[in-house]
């Protein structure tokens, strides 16, 4: 008797959210100013006394430089903040990617959100954030940029749903504090992205041509549902929030009053500071009054060496466009996340660079003006989250229904393997730029989420092992579209084991015709 079991690699969570967002055209968001001040409490007040000492030092321009990027490859990582010489203050390196170090080697590709959250452990949610924490600290950064609750899952397409957890917003809620007390925990900032309503990757963003898509939504849905997994966050004492590209009610996220001054930072009491999405804000004052306090990467497009801070913040302050209450707010929040975790104590020099993986390179990629000098050092932060990660692959697996017993396995006389998904992409795991492909088996989706692999075993190969381990006869098959083939592969076994994936991602990549 043939025994097939199907093994499916999904980065597409195949449940909705309970409570659907409405699509009233003419929605708007409300007003809410002023951005309400940073006042410490609930576990920040060691971290606010420490910033308002450390701002009360900095002028002016130091403080602007503290909220504005340096722009897209100024510096080593994805994200630069200016920095403060006169102190020997660095400027602030945020770095992807809610699973792992992004653009670096010798680090670990850990499990995807959609696969820790089935584990349903909080041990493993905290374990693996500490992890991951440690290793960004062991490179130099100081901000993460994860996790991810924005996508929450509202549609199994939007794309970016695997980096996330659950459409269940109780375990997200859980998910994310307990993964944001890892990484907080390893001194490294996290970053609870991307706030709020970002639901699809199709329109996105703004363009020349168009405005950016509008998550319109009531504010009963907004809270029960999709602001839940955030508020968590907070209460867990996120030190960074990122705006989302979206628009909110016809207004956009990184500009939104009504969800960040009133819902983040005044009924939900947030003290940390809140980071644009990459190139998310459109407009300098708006934003600033809105309750954005770091703009990221801090040109208005990417390489154009424009910015709507800047010099245009300080601009804005000198002619009391922005308050100088607003700054200062700005710097303290931003300084006290630095404390809150112990960045004080546990930065190191930034030891590796996004934009190559030689040795030697430009520290400025865009502006290669200068020297040739080492900006790869190679630090090998892995550790041994190899046994982490292979224990949460081993309980996020989910067995849908065994019938007539299928399983377990027990030395079957044949084994057939079905599928492109059972195999190694020929070109390696690495092969295609920020997972931009779907060829070969699964472990991540595609987009700025991704980190390198280290190593991927394809099934097949650990299949082959154990049926030679077992004696059995052993065939595989990996032409997803010679159904015939396959058949009469699977035929001719005891057992046929089917693999097959569903891959999904970020908006700038299309892969296989879907953006």
């Amino acid at each position: 008797m043939l025994r097939t079991i199907a093994i499916s690699s999904v980065l597409l969570p195949g449940l909705v959210a309970a409570q659907v967002a409405g699509a009233q055209s003419g929605q708007t968001s409300p007003p809410s100013y002023p951005s309400p001040w940073m006042e410490g409490g609930n576990g920040w007040d060691d971290a606010y006394a420490k910033a308002q000492a450390f701002v009360s030092q900095l002028s002016l321009l130091e403080k602007v430089n503290l909220t504005t990027g340096v722009g897209w490859e100024g510096e080593q990582c994805v994200g630069n903040t200016g920095s403060i010489p006169r102190l020997n203050f660095r400027g602030f390196c945020m770095q992807d990617s809610p699973l792992g170090v992004r653009f670096a080697d010798l680090v670990s590709a850990f499990p995807a959100g959609i696969n820790t959250a089935a584990t349903w452990s909080r041990t493993l949610f905290n374990a693996r954030g500490n992890a991951m924490g440690s290793e960004h600290r062991g490179k130099g950064v100081d901000v993460q940029l994860g996790p991810v609750s924005g996508p929450l899952g509202r549609v199994p397409e939007g794309g970016r749903n695997w980096e996330g957890f659950s459409p269940d917003p109780v375990l997200t809620g859980i998910a994310m504090a307990e993964t944001i007390k890892g990484i907080q925990g390893a001194g490294v900032i996290a970053c609870a992205k991307h706030y709020i309503l970002n639901e699809q990757e199709h329109f996105r963003d703004k363009s020349s041509t168009s405005e950016a898509s509008s998550s319109n939504m009531d504010d009963t849905t907004m809270h029960e549902t999709y602001l839940w997994p955030f508020a968590d966050a907070v209460k867990a004492g996120v030190g960074s929030v990122m705006c989302s590209y979206n628009q909110i009610n016809n207004s956009y996220g990184c500009q939104n009053s009504y969800t960040l001054n009133h819902i983040l930072k005044n009924e939900l009491d947030f003290q940390g500071f809140v980071m644009s999405d990459w190139a998310a804000q459109h407009a300098g004052v708006a934003s600033a009054l809105a309750g954005l306090d770091m703009t990221m990467p801090g040109d208005q497009g990417f390489d154009s060496n424009t910015s709507y801070w800047g010099g245009n913040l300080t601009a804005s302050i000198l002619n009391g466009t922005i308050p100088q209450w607003r700054l200062d707010d700005m710097a303290v929040r931003i300084m006290s996340a630095y404390f809150k975790v112990g960045r004080d104590s546990a930065r190191i020099p930034v030891n590796f660079d996004s934009w190559t993986t030689n040795t030697t390179g430009y520290l400025h990629a865009l502006d290669p003006t200068r020297d040739v000098q080492v900006v790869n050092q190679h630090v090998n932060v892995q550790d041994d989250h190899a046994k982490l990660i292979r224990q949460i692959g081993q309980r996020s697996t989910v067995l849908l229904k065994n019938t007539n017993g299928a399983l377990p396995l027990h030395m079957p006389g044949s084994v057939a393997v079905i599928g492109e998904d059972a195999h190694s992409n020929p070109g390696g795991p690495n092969n295609c730029s920020d997972r931009g492909c779907d060829i070969g088996t699964l472990a991540m989706g595609w987009g700025s989420g991704t980190a390198n692999f280290p190593y991927l075993v394809a099934p097949v190969d650990a299949l082959r092992a154990q049926a030679a381990t077992d004696n059995s006869r052993f065939a595989n098959y990996s032409n997803n579209y010679d159904l015939k083939s396959a058949q009469m592969t699977a035929a001719n076994a005891s057992v046929a084991i089917v693999f097959v994936n569903s891959d999904s991602g970020e908006g700038y990549i299309t892969v296989d015709g879907n953006a």
